[in-house]
This record gives structure tokens, sequence and C-alpha cells, in this order.
């Protein structure tokens, strides 16, 4: 993989990582959190990031809308979800019925794409 799509995969993972960690409490945790000791035990849980890392996060999950396809930005989703620690890759292209090598080279294009499209608008990534 070129040194600008493993940048991408990397910012992606980051976004999955943060997003999930700094994620709105809604739901029915939002009802338990009204009483004191649980605020407590959740405030010690959650991690905090600081503004600049949560932007980047907030900018590189837009990345995604940067593939047409729909497989496409579906199977790069699971893989980089997977590579966060929400799952097992291999188990997920089986239930999919995936080859897995066959995806994961088919990413790499994927990731060379958006690595071109965003330093072409943005600058290095």
């Amino acid at each position: 993989m070129s040194d600008a799509a493993q940048m991408v995969m990397e910012r992606l993972i980051e976004a999955v990582e943060v997003i999930a960690a700094t994620g709105k409490g809604d739901g029915p945790r939002s009802v338990l959190a009204a009483w004191p000791d649980y605020r407590r035990k959740l405030t010690r849980r959650r991690r905090t990031y600081p503004p600049r890392t949560i932007s980047r996060a907030e900018e590189a999950i837009t990345w995604f809308s940067l593939v047409e396809d729909h497989d496409a930005r579906r199977a790069l989703q699971f893989e980089v979800m997977c590579k966060a620690g929400a799952g097992v890759f291999s188990k997920v292209c089986e239930k999919y019925g995936w080859k897995r090598s066959t995806v994961t080279s088919r990413n790499r294009v994927v990731l060379a794409r958006i690595a071109r499209s965003v330093t072409r608008d943005t600058g290095p990534v």
C-alpha cells in the first residue's frame, strides 16, 4: 500500500475510534445518566480528546462519501471498523460471502483514490 493510502487508512481508523469514544450517549444509557452514581462511572470510562483530534476525525469520516460505489464504500467501512477494534474482518467477509483477499485489494485501490482526491483538494493528508 502506498504511503498516502496508508495515511488515509490510519486517519479513518482514528476517526472511527474517536467518534466511538466520544459519541452521544443517547438511548437507554441517557436515561440512567440522571442517576448521580452512574454519571460518575460514565465520566471515568469515557475518553476525552482535544478539539483538534475531534475535528480531524470529523473530517476523515467524510472521506467515505468520496467513494461513489455503495458496495466498495461499505466494504471499506467494514474493514476500517474492524481495524478500529469493532470486529474481525475475515468474519465479516465470510458473512457477506466476500473473498477477503479480493475485498482487501479492492479497498487498497479505493484508499489510493481517496488519498489522491484528498491531497489534491486539501494538500497532504
